[in-house]
């Protein structure tokens, strides 16, 4: 879970040009302000099983790596969707994976979902490579869906569901 003193880092993570330029919720310029508030709501959807959104942590010296999460949930439908950046430091070496790979086993183990669905900026192929590897399936794009910074931008779209989950770990 977040901690206050974590905003630092966040801060610094959010303020990184190639993390603002793949988020789409993410402002162009994040203060210690903004950051803290941030924490603040994490840590309340948490405790009120509105969004499961974690930092990472790495063990040996408590450094702030970056976010995973499952947002957007939907107990109703029995959907939501799954959520990360790292810290461009700590790219490129399988941690959106295998903190992803958690939340998803916990959204369909714990949570009884039956859809976790992903979305990424067309242009972002490291996202869309760790949902591959996430075994989600490529749904479609959603072409010129949003605006940032003043230029169009189209979604990729991937999900997986319960029973794909649960067949891809019985063959594991």
């Amino acid at each position: 879970m977040y901690d206050i003193n974590d905003a630092k880092a966040l801060c610094d993570v959010l303020n990184t040009d190639s993390i603002y330029q793949t988020t789409y919720g993410i402002p162009r310029h994040c203060d210690i302000r903004y950051a803290r508030n941030w924490i603040k709501n994490v840590v309340s959807n948490v405790l009120n099983n509105r969004c499961y959104e974690y930092a990472i942590i790495r063990k040996t010296d408590n450094c702030y790596m970056g976010n995973v999460g499952l947002i957007n949930v939907d107990q109703n439908n029995k959907k939501c969707d799954i959520s990360y950046f790292i810290n461009p430091a700590f790219q490129n070496q399988g941690i959106a994976t295998e903190v992803s790979a958690t939340l998803i086993r916990y959204a369909f183990e714990e949570l009884d979902m039956n859809r976790v669905g992903g979305l990424c900026m067309a242009h972002n192929l490291a996202s869309a490579r760790v949902m591959e590897k996430l075994f989600m399936k490529y749904e479609g794009l959603q072409r010129n869906c949003m605006i940032k910074d003043g230029r169009v931008v189209s979604l990729k779209m991937y999900s997986i569901l319960k029973e794909e989950y649960f067949e891809y770990i019985s063959k594991t």
